[in-house]
């Protein structure tokens, strides 16, 4: 078991593989390289939680932000980046392509967090709201988005389908993991959306474990009214109805890799919200409610595996929740 010395010493910045995307930029030098965490509700540092609130707009989104754009904009060949969402990507991207010297252009459908949209306008982005429509109606949000990419000449970062958001994990954030906890690490646990920071992480930390004679089970969380774990296990769909911003979605996409996932388990709205007011209210920790329900279900691999080491993603704060958590 890894004594204090041992988690200061995994957790140290200097310890960190360097950012795949290096930048003297004083505001995008602070994404990623974010530290791992004991959970205060476990003993013995067994439940590590990866702090991915702890970046510029309190979301792992910033990664994928920073790695699609700071190589689409690299040739010059956009001034202008477009991107469709209701979540914390949007923020991410305006906060990139401000630094970056890009327009950004950001479509969302209505009823989007005000706090979410605070963060897109905060940053400059041009944010227009849509409809709320089905996904083949003309004027859905992403729709918009790829008209207005067109009509721009923009770059659309497309995160749904982009094969660079699981490969910026790959890259960035799997490295880090294996480097803070992956000499004793037994699961890796992660809310899924669009599924890229689970897909890559995982991908680059069974590789790491494969090379060490190792293995790292990897538990994919989604909602329970949802389709991803439908899809994970060929059963058939059900209607996709959930309140957790962020997880779930209404079946598989491009960007989750399932072959580097070994389990999928389902966690209700209820779950993941009280799991959320939990770890905020008993140990100081606000997280966002996709991140409820991925510490639920890594408690309850902890208390089923008394000699497991399991980390757990923290993928977003809780300050764009407080409306709903509280």
């Amino acid at each position: 078991m890894p004594t204090d010395a041992t988690l200061h010493s995994a957790q140290s910045p200097t310890t960190l593989p360097p950012s795949p995307f290096p930048t003297d930029d004083p505001i995008l030098s602070q994404i990623g390289n974010t530290p791992m965490l004991p959970y205060p509700g476990v003993a013995d540092g067994r439940l590590l939680c990866k702090m991915e609130s702890e970046n510029p707009t309190r979301s792992m989104k910033d990664r994928i932000a920073m790695g699609i754009l700071s190589e689409a904009l690299a040739d010059g060949a956009y001034d202008t980046v477009v991107e469709a969402s209701s979540g914390n990507t949007a923020g991410a991207v305006a906060l990139v392509a401000n630094r970056l010297g890009a327009s950004c252009i950001l479509t969302c459908p209505e009823g989007t967090s005000p706090d979410k949209i605070g963060y897109m306008k905060a940053f400059g982005a041009e944010v227009h709201t849509c409809p709320d429509v089905d996904s083949d109606h003309p004027d859905h949000y992403r729709a918009v988005a790829e008209r207005l990419a067109e009509e721009h000449d923009a770059f659309l970062v497309n995160q749904y389908y982009n094969q660079s958001n699981p490969g910026v994990h790959y890259r960035w954030t799997g490295r880090e993991i294996w480097a803070q906890a992956g000499a004793e690490m037994t699961h890796l646990v992660s809310a899924m959306g669009t599924g890229g920071l689970l897909s890559g992480s995982a991908r680059r930390v069974k590789e790491a474990a494969e090379a060490a004679g190792r293995n790292v089970t990897v538990v994919g969380v989604d909602a329970e009214h949802s389709n991803i774990s439908t899809a994970f296990r060929g059963d058939e769909p059900v209607p996709y109805n959930t309140r957790v911003e962020g997880l779930g979605k209404g079946g598989e996409l491009p960007t989750m890799w399932f072959d580097y996932i070994d389990e999928m388990r389902d966690v209700s709205d209820e779950q993941a919200f009280e799991q959320a007011r939990a770890a905020a209210q008993e140990h100081g920790m606000p997280i966002g409610p996709s991140a409820g329900a991925a510490l639920s279900v890594g408690l309850e691999i902890s208390a089923a595996h008394p000699d497991a080491r399991v980390v757990t993603i923290i993928c977003d704060g809780g300050e764009q929740y407080f409306d709903t958590l509280f």
